[in-house]
């Protein structure tokens, strides 16, 4: 029976994303890379697209993953790759968008959004596009502690990623809740 590439490395544990990023910043080969990018790619993609456009989102990915490559030499083994990944996609999407001098965000599309199986109910795209609309008019460093917390990181992650002290992130995410059930406590049934 053949396992699938990520099962056969939950049971290794030589292969764990902080052995292969370790083992890529040593040795350069693009099979360790290619492992994390299989791993990683799709969450830090959902996340840039979270705060900015499609566009911006795919050349903020490309050049993650660029700078990871050039930058491989500064990762620490005792640091989570998953953490260091998302650091600098974030500090790459900020350069991006002060390159672009673009603050403003666009809507997502719904259909991105709602999967697209047949059982696409009009209520349930309402509520998406609305809470969608309010997390993106929440402020950006409010949206950015949000969405990290989405992703699954914890607040010791969220603050290592984005530089802050841990009771800042805690009052980012407190607002950023308070901000959500205000804005959305009269759609709620």
């Amino acid at each position: 029976m053949q396992l699938p590439s990520m099962i056969k490395g939950w049971f290794n544990p030589s292969n764990t994303p902080e052995q292969l990023m370790l083992r890529y910043s040593q040795t350069k080969e693009q099979k360790y890379l290619i492992k994390l990018i299989e791993l990683f790619n799709l969450p830090i993609y959902h996340y840039l697209l979270s705060l900015s456009n499609k566009e911006t989102a795919e050349d903020a990915l490309q050049t993650t993953w660029i700078k990871v490559m050039q930058k491989s030499h500064y990762y620490k083994n005792q640091q989570q790759v998953k953490s260091w990944l998302f650091a600098i996609a974030r500090n790459t999407l900020i350069d991006e968008l002060r390159h672009q001098q673009k603050w403003q965000w666009t809507t997502l599309d719904e259909e991105t959004l709602i999967s697209t199986s047949n059982h696409k109910d009009t209520e349930q795209k309402d509520r998406l596009t609305l809470f969608n609309n309010t997390v993106e008019s929440l402020p950006f460093f409010q949206r950015e502690a949000f969405i990290f917390q989405q992703e699954g990181f914890s607040i010791s992650q969220i603050c290592a990623i984005t530089d802050q002290s841990f009771e800042t992130i805690k009052s980012r995410l407190r607002y950023a809740r308070q901000n959500l059930k205000a804005q959305l406590g009269n759609h709620h049934d």
